[in-house]
């Protein structure tokens, strides 16, 4: 609460990690703006915390919908920001709609882009808060059937580093997250089997919490940390890209 309080703003609340991340926060005493697409499941969720709640139903694909979280925030003092919402098109590229490429892109880039640029000066004149970007273990080699998310995910990673250097000397916290499979309802609903080393969303926000502050970059789950390790340090190039694609082919429908 005194670092990172007395609100936080979370994109892509309505379930999952989001919620997992809203209910660890409330916990701490931390009211929350939750901001996702539909409405019905940030009412729910909103309805069993125990803190100042205040919930926006908008599409952060959009400008409209960047532009109404902003607003739902207005003459709070946001101390943490969660960049979560995130769209992901599978399939081959050749044979993607173009629409759900642009998409994948406005909501996975170009949103947390914007929050962070609104949030983190008031931050910065406070000394004080905190901004969390939740990557994917996808963006750390080309994946093959998810390559524009595993693209827009790399950006993440790149620009939650370079502010987490920019912002620290001012007092601001920043770090990326960067899971591998979490055992969300998006997930459960592609994949064909569970994935070796799944966590769960709670795990993730956890994860994120602790390490805002203490580093960079974190991996949630010992053996999601292993495989990071093995594919950027050990693997060559060729040989992580045809892991991740024979991966992906096993787990997503």
């Amino acid at each position: 609460m005194t670092k990172y309080g007395p609100w936080a703003l979370i994109a892509g609340a309505s379930e999952g990690i989001g919620a997992a991340f809203a209910r660890a926060l409330a916990g701490q005493g931390i009211n929350l703006v939750l901001a996702a697409r539909r409405p019905e499941p940030l009412t729910q969720l909103a309805s069993e915390l125990t803190v100042q709640t205040r919930t926006v139903a908008a599409d952060l694909s959009t400008h409209d919908g960047v532009e109404a979280v902003i607003h739902a925030a207005d003459g709070l003092e946001v101390g943490l920001l969660v960049a979560n919402a995130a769209f992901s098109p599978i399939g081959p590229f050749a044979q993607a709609d173009p629409a759900e490429l642009q998409r994948a892109i406005d909501l996975n880039c170009r949103a947390p882009m914007l929050l962070a640029r609104h949030f983190l000066p008031a931050m910065i004149t406070r000394g004080r808060g905190g901004i969390i970007v939740l990557s994917s273990l996808a963006g750390q080699q080309g994946s093959p059937g998810l390559s524009v998310y595993a693209a827009t995910k790399a950006f993440g990673v790149i620009l939650a580093e370079g502010l987490w250097a920019e912002a620290r000397e001012h007092g601001v916290d920043v770090v990326a997250c960067v899971p591998g499979a979490v055992e969300t309802p998006g997930l459960i609903g592609k994949s064909k089997s569970r994935a070796p080393g799944t966590v769960a969303p709670d795990v993730v926000a956890a994860s994120a919490l602790s390490a805002l502050g203490r580093r960079p970059r974190v991996v949630p789950g010992a053996l999601m940390r292993f495989s990071s390790q093995l594919m950027t340090r050990l693997m060559p190039r060729r040989s992580a890209i045809t892991m991740i694609a024979k991966a992906s082919r096993k787990t997503l429908a």
